[in-house]
């Protein structure tokens, strides 16, 4: 059986609260091997979306990551810099959040955007990073992909700003998302 990609092992996020301490996740375990897709499913408060940012290093404080460990690619992340894990979220962890407003900054076009985390992350010059950058686009079905690609996020609508997320996502080939 393969290494899992993501391996989640008694997972603990404790709030400190007015009132004492709240245990936001207490013992969570999965494991996502390679390929594979998980679905986590639950209430509103069921603690989906903290997992979730606990995985990719974005507990804010004081909220912490009270206990457990975990691992990506067999290398642990949760104990990394916040410098590391900004690189690990970009190159290995490619994260597609609900709103996508809260991904695109308004006020650069698209093309900067996924252009800039491209060249970040993989060592591909101006050009071919715009070629990848438009292919992600059409793969994630936005219409004229070259034509669009220096809109600002204002200019999609809601469904398309979700799709360039995707695409955002993608483009730096992580090997979770």
């Amino acid at each position: 059986m393969a290494e899992p990609v993501l391996s989640v092992r008694n997972l603990i996020v404790e709030f400190p609260t007015r009132r004492g301490l709240l245990t936001a996740i207490d013992d969570i375990s999965f494991d996502i091997a390679p390929g594979e897709v998980l679905g986590v499913v639950g209430e509103s408060g069921a603690g989906k979306s903290m997992t979730s940012a606990a995985v990719i290093g974005l507990i804010e404080p004081p909220g912490r990551v009270a206990g457990g460990q975990i691992r990506l690619n067999g290398s642990r992340i949760d104990n990394l810099s916040e410098v590391e894990m900004r690189r690990t979220r970009g190159k290995k962890i490619g994260v597609i959040f609900q709103d996508p407003l809260t991904s695109l900054n308004p006020l650069y076009r698209v093309s900067e955007q996924i252009i800039e985390t491209i060249r970040t992350h993989l060592p591909v010059g101006e050009a071919e990073a715009r070629k990848r950058a438009i292919a992600l686009l059409e793969e994630v079905g936005i219409p004229a992909a070259a034509r669009r690609i220096d809109d600002y996020p204002h200019q999609f609508s809601g469904g398309m700003r979700q799709r360039v997320v995707i695409a955002l996502a993608l483009c730096a080939e992580p090997d979770l998302v």
